[in-house]
């Protein structure tokens, strides 16, 4: 059985390019780097535990915030600045989420940094609502964060970029042994579609498992939900095929809630 969920969450192997990804984010990363400039504030005390955010070019009532993926343990807001430039236009400026990581902190300690970072930024912003950008786990961050009413009240809509939202098949995968995920996490933390969320545009790649792909799919089924699919994207290239398609993703996701 665990061979079958590696097959669906095991990018190391699915994904022929995937070391080449993770460097090719690296390397557009530090090119945006020198570009702009980042401010950051903190919201706790473990070095993880921060928010930055560039200065945009768009609407000052509405502020685009990136959370990263990495499955929960892994990866870094830096070496996802690479997203940011093509958000500069939607928004007063563009942010971007780091959080802690398991297994150094379990799974509601992720939700709440998450969750800590965005009311942070509501303090900075105060007259900018969110426009979420996640992408795998970060996907499945960004909607565990409107959970709260008041972020969801601040919360325009969400991008869910390849999320992660069914926790049961992870439990079942090569990743229970770093995540140690317990049944009780599973219960808790798994995502089901419902109609109290702010607008969430789902979007996956056409070459993505079939994991993913059902993910997706079932997560839109709600009156203010849609999925969009885009060919031959992978887990991986769907990131930078989003950014390319920016301006048609986020009018598709406003015209969920009639916001523009």
């Amino acid at each position: 059985m665990q061979a079958f969920w590696d097959r669906q969450f095991k990018f190391s192997e699915v994904i022929p390019n995937f070391a080449a990804a993770l460097e090719r984010m690296a390397q557009d990363s530090r090119s945006v780097s020198e570009q702009l400039q980042f401010s950051r504030a903190v919201y706790g005390d473990h070095p993880r535990q921060w928010v930055e955010w560039a200065e945009g070019t768009g609407p000052q009532a509405v502020l685009p915030v990136i959370v990263h993926g990495g499955y929960w343990r892994a990866l870094q807001a830096e070496t996802h600045r690479f997203m940011i430039p093509s958000f500069l236009s939607a928004g007063a400026a563009v942010a971007n989420v780091e959080y802690r990581l398991m297994p150094e902190v379990r799974l509601a300690d992720v939700v709440a940094d998450t969750k800590l970072a965005l009311r942070a930024l509501s303090g900075i912003f105060p007259n900018a609502q969110f426009v979420l950008v996640g992408h795998s786990a970060g996907a499945h961050l960004a909607l565990s964060a409107v959970t709260d009413p008041e972020l969801a009240a601040r919360t325009l809509g969400v991008l869910a970029l390849s999320g992660v939202y069914d926790l049961a098949p992870v439990r079942l995968s090569f990743l229970q042994s770093e995540l140690a995920l317990s049944s009780d996490e599973v219960a808790e933390f798994t995502l089901s579609p419902q109609s109290d969320r702010p607008p969430v545009l789902y979007v996956n790649g056409s070459a993505e498992t079939s994991e993913y792909l059902r993910g997706g799919a079932l997560m839109s089924q709600s009156v203010n939900a849609d999925w969009h699919l885009i060919d031959e994207a992978d887990h991986m290239s769907l990131t930078w095929a989003a950014c390319d398609r920016v301006d048609a993703l986020l009018s598709k996701l406003y015209s969920l809630g009639n916001t523009k």
